[in-house]
């Protein structure tokens, strides 16, 4: 049973505060245990079991970052430069990682139980009306897990710390609840054709889902890192000229604000965004030439930058955009 586990494995979640780091176990316990009523396979149960040992991996190194930090002396902790310093912050994004893997291994097998009730819909060509809150609980978790990631990727990315501390607490609480929205969806979907009054704490009622739905933009996640933009705005009349290069620092499937983007890239060109095939994409500066976008993607020091080419307002291969201007030349 879920249950059997649940507790073990939100108690192993860490909560970063003025004590930095607090036990929240009986809020846990009293949030999560005892919510679900599902029969797990022996292979899922392994898998929960894995998750579990990765989790107590994570919170050991955990404490071993947090002692070497607190270790650190006046000097070191002003001036963040030192050795002892890199090396607890290093030690503490491994850690980050740590609880990401956990948490995935356990999040994977609700996830896949609940694929294999659509896959098992679809084979049967029934839509299995009547499940939206299953629907909306699993879109909710598939926010919060990019919400994580978004936090996880902020703490890989800084040289601070108490900034990535903060960063991996909030991934964890987000990942936290992305296993608990799961393992809600995969509970109405075994219940399924039985709809049942669950009473879960924080619960949404179908009214509340139909409005939803009406109004996708409810369900927008939260603005501290997302930002609104206008999808129907035409492309920039720049790229609807001759051949310019372009290099994507970024993109995603929901709109970032500038100052998330400044995270990714300090430098001080200006960020331009395409909504292109239903993804925000990011890049920076407008060159005649590869070798000038060249120069700009080794300089801008953003990991897994790429150059990105357009013409009329019609993206190109690199190859393509090369043979072109060879040809118009």
């Amino acid at each position: 049973m879920y249950t059997k586990y649940a507790g073990q494995v939100f108690c192993l979640l860490f909560f970063l505060g003025n004590n930095l780091f607090i036990n929240a176990q009986e809020r846990l316990i009293s949030n999560y245990t005892g919510e679900l009523n599902i029969k797990l396979t022996s292979s899922d149960e392994k898998k929960i079991e894995k998750g579990i040992e990765i989790l107590i991996e994570a919170d050991k190194q955990l404490s071993q970052a947090e002692s070497r930090y607190l270790n650190l002396s006046e000097l070191e902790l002003k001036e963040k430069i030192s050795e002892n310093y890199e090396q607890a912050l290093e030690e503490l994004k491994a850690v980050s990682e740590l609880y990401k893997e956990g948490n995935m291994s356990i999040h994977q097998v609700f996830k896949e139980k609940c694929e294999t009730f659509w896959t098992r819909m679809k084979k049967v060509q029934h839509f299995a009306a009547g499940v939206e809150k299953g629907k909306y609980y699993e879109s909710q978790s598939r926010k919060h897990m990019l919400m994580a990631q978004q936090r996880r990727d902020q703490a890989s990315w800084t040289d601070r710390y108490e900034y990535a501390r903060v960063k991996i607490r909030e991934a964890n609480e987000l990942e936290n609840e992305a296993i608990r929205d799961q393992g809600r969806a995969l509970q109405i979907y075994t219940d399924y054709p039985v709809e049942y009054n669950y009473e879960w704490e924080n619960d949404i009622t179908l009214e509340e889902v139909y409005e939803i739905y009406k109004n996708p933009a409810v369900n927008e996640p939260p603005e501290d890192i997302y930002a609104t933009v206008d999808t129907d705005a035409k492309v920039d009349p720049v790229l609807m000229k001759e051949i310019i290069f372009k290099v994507q620092i970024a993109a995603h499937t929901v709109p970032l604000t500038e100052e998330y983007l400044r995270i990714i890239y300090k430098g001080g060109m200006p960020i331009d965004m395409i909504y292109e095939d239903e993804w925000y994409k990011y890049s920076i500066g407008r060159f005649t030439g590869f070798e000038e976008a060249t120069k700009v993607l080794e300089e801008c020091k953003v990991r897994k930058a790429f150059i990105v080419a357009y013409q009329d307002g019609k993206k190109l291969t690199i190859k393509e955009a090369i043979e072109l201007m060879e040809k118009m030349q």
